[in-house]
């Protein structure tokens, strides 16, 4: 993907870095340093708790409710 592609699509080019370095430990084994995991661990907790700000916390009852949803048989027109 070209800067120009990854700018239109609002990727930051140090998330397509950080995940290159993801990428390359998944297919060779490569480890990734302690700063790319900082980073990646800090976006993750940015990300939760703007998820947990707008959508709230999902206690347990529902969680598995959600889980075995389609556990559940349509019923027949």
């Amino acid at each position: 993907m070209s800067t120009a592609e990854t700018e239109a699509a609002g990727l930051d080019s140090q998330v397509l870095a950080d995940l290159d370095a993801v990428m390359k430990r998944i297919s060779d084994g490569a480890a990734v340093d302690p700063e790319t995991s900082r980073r990646i661990e800090e976006r993750a907790d940015r990300i939760t708790a703007e998820i947990r700000r707008t959508r709230g916390v999902m206690d347990d009852h529902r969680f598995q409710a959600l889980l075995h949803d389609d556990d559940i048989p349509a019923a027949n027109p």
